[in-house]
């Protein structure tokens, strides 16, 4: 890199949004996991960059609700209570009730393929019995409904939340009856969208992130709370 593309504000910006990237990913991958501190020293040296850029990153997430800075101590990340994740899936219904509205509205020829198409894998992960596979098509089928929208400030408010929500759930948790209930929930949401009926698409998503929001729960009385 040039000096002054060292020293061009947008080049600077893409990068330490690069490495608040890799630090969220960290996070929610579980490398490092709900309430380990976070060395800035280690975490830059780890990442390649210099420790000011690691700290930026670590105060966005902060933002964000992925970390906590507490002073003298320095930065850890979130853990997230019960009452929380069950205050964030409220917040998260009322975001796909919106978002429902506005992807009926404006759902492209394309992202409607692309929700077909997820539509169908999550049907093949059903019959595999496949959790870890459904949940990752199911958090690809959200975002392009989110992305269907076409309102950043929705998306990224969305964003926030489900991250938060991550830092609670587990992974890979999905029982048979839960993925043919989600699927379900899914088909019902999509020929709303498609079909542009939005009153009933933006009930729909509220009531699947609800439904989402009671299978957490049921999960936790099934295998015991962490």
């Amino acid at each position: 890199m040039t000096k002054s593309a060292a020293r061009d504000p947008d080049a600077i910006a893409a990068r330490l949004e690069d490495i608040r990237g890799q630090v969220r990913s960290m996070i929610l991958s579980g490398v490092l996991k709900p309430g380990e501190r976070v060395n800035e020293q280690a975490l830059a040296q780890q990442l390649g960059v210099g420790r000011n850029s690691a700290r930026e990153a670590l105060r966005s997430l902060e933002r964000s609700g992925l970390v906590r800075i507490v002073p003298n101590r320095g930065a850890e990340v979130r853990r997230i209570t019960l009452e929380e994740a069950l205050d964030l899936y409220d917040l998260r219904s009322g975001v796909a009730r919106v978002a429902g509205r506005l992807a009926a509205a404006r759902l492209a020829p394309s992202e409607e393929t692309g929700l077909e198409g997820l539509l169908r894998q999550m049907e093949q992960a059903l019959q595999a019995r496949d959790g870890v596979v459904y949940g990752v098509l199911n958090i690809e089928f959200h975002r392009v409904l989110m992305s269907a929208t076409r309102n950043p400030r929705l998306i990224e408010v969305n964003d926030s939340v489900e991250s938060e929500l991550q830092l609670y759930l587990r992974k890979g948790v999905y029982s048979v009856a839960q993925m043919h209930d989600s699927h379900e929930e899914h088909r019902r949401l999509f020929e709303a969208v498609r079909n542009g009926r939005m009153h009933e698409a933006a009930e729909a998503f509220e009531s699947h992130i609800l439904t989402g929001k009671q299978r957490m729960l049921d999960t936790m009385t099934r295998g015991g709370e962490r």
